[in-house]
């Protein structure tokens, strides 16, 4: 069974794992890590069909990238938490960066996560998507819901 599992699903797994993450030793350790999980789950995979074991690794396959992103975004920001870019603002700037702070703690951290990639970070919708495991719609549409907040706090003040 488990001959027949690798000769057919390594090579499509590992190409559907590096068009994840477009590199190649991180396909490789996907991959390998798909395997071993589904090793561990030998017993499940026995009782599956072969469409069902295709659907069951590439799902781990796309879960397990998923983690890793999430483990890197939060590894990501708390180190930008405290170790902070040295920053040449100048010192009047040290009241927008307090009201900025102020603004930051009426949002969610699910949000503040959004926001910061986006605007500290830069990244795009549809990175932070992949990031998050969100379509790039659902991206925009709470960052709208964000912005809309803020402004409406900031205008109240």
């Amino acid at each position: 069974m488990w001959e027949l599992l690798y000769e057919t699903f390594w090579d499509r797994l590992e190409h559907f794992c590096f068009n994840l993450c477009r590199d190649e030793a991180r396909a490789e350790d996907l991959t390998q890590e798909v395997f071993l999980r589904a090793l561990q789950n030998r017993s499940l995979i026995n009782s599956f069909t072969e469409r069902q074991c295709k659907a069951w690794l590439f799902t781990t396959a796309r879960n397990l990238y998923c983690d890793q992103l999430r483990r890197a975004a939060k590894e990501e920001q708390l180190l930008s938490t405290f170790f902070p870019e040295e920053d040449s603002a100048e010192p009047d700037s040290a009241l927008d960066t307090v009201e900025a702070a102020s603004l930051l703690a009426l949002l969610t951290p699910e949000e503040r996560r959004l926001f910061t990639l986006r605007y500290t970070a830069g990244y795009n919708a549809s990175e932070i998507g992949q990031l998050l495991c969100l379509p790039p719609g659902t991206v925009r549409s709470r960052l709208a819901q964000i912005r809309h907040r803020l402004k409406t706090e900031l205008t109240e003040d």
